[in-house]
């Protein structure tokens, strides 16, 4: 009788455990047929697949944060005038949990030297309208699954399951679509070539005002950004991107000091620098936030400044051949106009 009893049990257990594989199993088919419907992409951030690309610990420099990020650095620029090799891993509406998440993450195959951190999401909410974009296109692993419980609004279920909603809708597919070179040659920058006259600077409102709780919980996770950076020996540079709509000036000066006292990052508020850079306020911008390819070059060039000022020197590891082609692809873009 108790052999009998022991028999079921062990039965019962068995098939348990083979139901349990093949819940897995369904679960593992899902998320890779969720994955494989994504629309490929290689611009306005999030662009995990092109990053995965470069061979590992060759990127000297790392830039975080928001479309301020990508669409304002050119890699290609900062490698022409330094010989120091640089990725964008931003994305869109990006929030500094997020890129907390971004950065543990990009540290799996790269050892950069210095990050820069675009400050802009510092400003934002818990979720922004492009989060389950920048979190669906991140890799599979611990990381997304943490990334999406940062967000609340149904991400992490989305994360888990992406085909739960219709992929077009979630992951812009009219975005972002260029070819492996395009990405291969961009290195995380979306180039932008409309020229919209900004003459009136204004301010930007946010929700994330000092002393609200939004701002304690998204100076904690930059201060988790600049203790992430430490651990890994990487420097570690907080910036204000130049803008003709910035934040508040008091919640700007607020964050920026909480930083430097707190942080022990350099902490750089580029906000104002349109006029140190000469750019053409009829010319230079895209909209009131972003630079089109014209001021994007005059910013990358001011970058690459700043980044000898803090004696990096060229990268050893990086592929010269293919920064030639970067920057070769640069000239030509950059021609047509």
């Amino acid at each position: 009788m108790e052999r009998i009893k022991t028999r079921r049990g062990l039965r019962v257990l068995y098939e348990l455990a083979v139901l349990l594989a093949a819940l897995c199993l369904l679960w593992a088919a899902l998320f890779q047929l969720g994955c494989a419907l994504m629309p490929e992409r290689s611009t306005y951030g999030a662009v995990w697949s092109s990053y995965l690309r470069e061979e590992e610990n060759t990127v000297d420099v790392l830039f975080l944060g928001s479309s301020r990020a990508y669409c304002n650095v050119i890699p290609a620029r900062i490698y022409e005038d330094t010989g120091v090799s640089s990725y964008v891993m931003a994305g869109p509406s990006q929030t500094v949990s997020l890129s907390y998440y971004y950065l543990r993450e990009c540290l799996k195959t790269q050892r950069p030297r210095c990050v820069l951190m675009e400050l802009s999401g510092g400003f934002y909410g818990r979720v922004e309208e492009h989060s389950k974009a920048n979190v669906c296109y991140m890799p599979a692993g611990l990381n997304r699954l943490r990334a999406a419980r940062c967000c609340e609004d149904g991400i992490l279920e989305l994360a888990l399951f992406p085909l739960q909603e219709f992929h077009y809708r979630i992951y812009d597919a009219d975005f972002g679509q260029t070819s492996d070179e395009e990405g291969l040659m961009l290195c995380g920058y979306t180039p932008l070539e409309e020229a919209k006259p900004q003459s009136v600077r204004s301010v930007r409102e946010t929700k994330a005002l000092p002393g609200t709780e939004l701002y304690a919980e998204n100076l904690s996770w930059l201060l988790r950004i600049a203790a992430l950076c430490e651990e890994n020996d990487i420097r570690c540079v907080f910036y204000l991107a130049p803008t003709m709509q910035p934040y508040p000036e008091e919640a700007t000066a607020r964050l920026c000091a909480d930083l430097r006292e707190q942080s022990g990052a350099a902490v750089e508020d580029w906000s104002g620098l349109s006029d140190a850079l000469r750019v053409d306020p009829e010319t230079d911008w895209y909209d009131a936030i972003h630079f089109n390819r014209r001021g994007a070059e005059k910013f990358s060039g001011f970058l690459s400044d700043y980044l000898r000022s803090l004696g990096l020197p060229r990268s050893e590891r990086a592929d010269e051949a293919l920064w030639s082609r970067r920057i070769a692809y640069a000239a030509e873009a950059r021609n047509k106009k």
